[in-house]
């Protein structure tokens, strides 16, 4: 059935070479053994460095795949060797999936970026009532680029990761009640996944349907990338999505994943998510035109390195990593024409390793001699 899987979606994808190796499928451009040696050499050191149990990379030149393939363990226990079909955990990686259908919904003329979320004639006036006058400022850009406030950021007590138990509705109205933001919105840059969960229930409200449903029919579907799903707390099935493992006494099976979908839910494999990133590079047949391309990728006065859901800089690259217990994630567009994914089973809280991961696929298009 695996097998079966693999073939038909491979068969959709327009790849000058597809070897397979042993129990998993690769897709490799480049015929010379030197570069082959070195792609992997590459990869293995990186994932001996930090003890990484599996990881899958896809990239892209012009938004043609020149490699994918899978490394290590799905399922360390089982020895179920990572394939590149091999579902995981994006974590924040699912915030610039929740911008582009923003984005859509603003070029469909159902929101503006400076539409208000709360109070009187806000989105979700109806659905969660508030009182703070400060609460009824927020816009949806404030919570595309994490200016909202301060109070709802990425701490250790960050609202997301706080009483499991309760559903998605509840825990928002708990925020809104119990944390109510002290400084005006806009005032300054702090990274929250609890905006992130707003911008969900804003897409549910404007679409008429669910958060998922939407992404699906309207993301998803067009650019025929079929392995994304929101993922669940339970331990994977490692035919279709790897097990997570964990770094020191860390859990990755107790936060509420389902309850995440917008900010950090979705699981991929590292192939639809390059074609996610190839949706929106601006270099093709994007899903959104050009001017919101633009807005989404041009930073705010609060941080030069950020925008709407993608980290940006000078050298107009974009990208956005994602982590959480037993995952690391990072997708990159560049501006030399480049589109990567690579996804890992496991975090590390080496100080390095996020840099590391982030140079990891430099390191490979900087060192494959036919790239030069």
């Amino acid at each position: 059935m695996l097998l079966k899987r693999c073939l038909f979606i491979l068969a959709l994808l327009p790849y000058s070479l597809v070897f397979a190796e042993g129990n998993s499928f690769s897709i490799n451009i480049f015929k010379d053994g030197s570069d082959r040696h070195f792609i992997d050499n590459t990869i293995q050191e990186f994932m001996q460095k930090y003890k990484i149990p599996g990881l899958s990379i896809a990239i892209a030149k012009q938004d043609e795949i020149i490699l994918a393939k899978g490394y290590g363990y799905a399922d360390i226990e089982n020895k179920v060797p990572v394939n590149i079909t091999h579902q995981f955990r994006i974590a924040s990686v699912s915030k610039p999936i929740t911008s582009v259908a923003i984005m859509q919904l603003r070029e469909q003329g159902k929101l503006t970026l400076d539409d208000k979320v709360f109070g009187a004639g806000g989105i979700l006036a109806n659905e969660y009532p508030v009182k703070n006058e400060l609460l009824k400022k927020i816009t949806v850009r404030h919570l595309l680029e994490h200016t909202a406030g301060k109070e709802w950021t990425n701490d250790s007590n960050a609202p997301m990761f706080q009483k499991p138990e309760l559903s998605q509705t509840a825990l928002i109205r708990g925020v809104l009640k119990n944390r109510p933001i002290t400084k005006p919105p806009g005032s300054e840059y702090a990274y929250s996944n609890f905006t992130y969960c707003l911008l969900g229930r804003v897409i549910e409200k404007l679409s008429g349907v669910g958060y998922q449903h939407y992404v699906r029919k309207n993301i998803f579907q067009p650019i025929n990338a079929k392995s994304f799903a929101i993922g669940s707390k339970k331990p994977a099935n490692t035919i279709f999505q790897v097990h997570y493992y964990p770094d020191g006494d860390e859990n990755p099976y107790w936060f509420p994943v389902v309850r995440m979908d917008s900010h950090g839910g979705w699981i991929s494999n590292a192939i639809d998510l390059l074609k996610f990133s190839m949706s929106v590079d601006g270099r093709g047949k994007d899903i959104l035109n050009s001017d919101s391309i633009r807005l989404m990728t041009t930073a705010s006065k609060h941080n030069s390195n950020y925008a709407l859901g993608w980290n940006v800089n000078e050298h107009n690259n974009w990208w956005h990593m994602g982590s959480l217990p037993g995952t690391a994630s990072i997708l990159v567009r560049t501006e030399h024409g480049y589109n990567w994914a690579v996804l890992i089973n496991k975090r590390s809280m080496d100080k390095n390793f996020f840099n590391d991961l982030d140079m990891l696929s430099w390191n490979l298009v900087n060192g494959i001699k036919a790239l030069q």
